[in-house]
């Protein structure tokens, strides 16, 4: 390849990174405006009070994120924003030790992400789809594989972690149950007063943020009956 024709590419990524990048920038703001949430564009920090919460998803990559909405719904405190770090392929990413630089089977992971302050606190647990990259939240936030009598297909799609097992399994109800299975996706830490609703690289385009938003609140009903 040409100095010329290189020069040329990297001239059309950049300028297609910018567009794109005005492009979310726009549509998430008019979200913003259309909930009544304030809205913040570009890369900021992460939260201090967020940070410290002991949510898995932010031990990942650096505690940097984009596109922050926040308002409050019914009560409670809302935080949308997008997050994005870098991992090995069919691994985790690491905050301490970034990924190596020679981008071989390196892969960057960008989800939307809504962080909740509850009204009630909830017992610590974590959920996720089974069929995801390797995570080792167990080992390193002490919870325990939970399982649910007679749900069996529930437990072998979904992998559930707590703290005390016999407060989350009163949570995992019929209800809930039925909820899940309609989002087959979804990501759930819950910390004391903070939950974390995502979906593993996924970005939620600015016209789906109001569903999005409709849908977690459907979910804490559910969690905080």
């Amino acid at each position: 390849m040409s100095k010329i024709v290189f020069i040329i590419v990297v001239a059309i990524i950049v300028a297609g990174a910018i567009y794109y990048e005005k492009r979310r920038s726009d549509g998430m703001s008019a979200a913003a405006r259309r909930l009544g949430f304030d809205y913040q564009a570009g890369q900021q920090a992460l939260p201090p009070e967020l940070d410290a919460a002991g949510f898995d998803l932010f031990t990942q990559g650096a505690p940097n994120i984009r596109h922050r909405l926040w308002g409050s719904r019914d009560g409670r405190r809302m935080v949308l924003f997008d997050y994005t770090y870098s991992a090995s392929s069919a691994a985790e990413g690491r905050r301490e030790q970034p990924v190596a630089d020679d981008y071989n089977g390196i892969e960057d992971r960008a989800q939307t992400v809504l962080w909740v302050r509850l009204q009630k606190p909830l017992p610590d647990f974590d959920l996720s789809p089974s069929r995801l990259h390797r995570r080792t939240v167990a080992e390193r936030f002490g919870l325990n594989r939970v399982t649910l009598d007679g749900e069996a297909e529930f437990n072998q799609s979904r992998i559930l972690l707590a703290r005390n097992a016999e407060r989350v399994r009163e949570l995992f109800a019929q209800p809930l149950l039925s909820y899940l299975q309609r989002h087959p996706r979804i990501v759930v830490e819950a910390r004391g007063e903070n939950l974390l609703l995502y979906r593993f690289e996924q970005l939620s385009e600015p016209t789906a943020v109001i569903t999005f938003l409709e849908e977690a609140e459907e979910l804490l009903q559910l969690l905080q009956k």
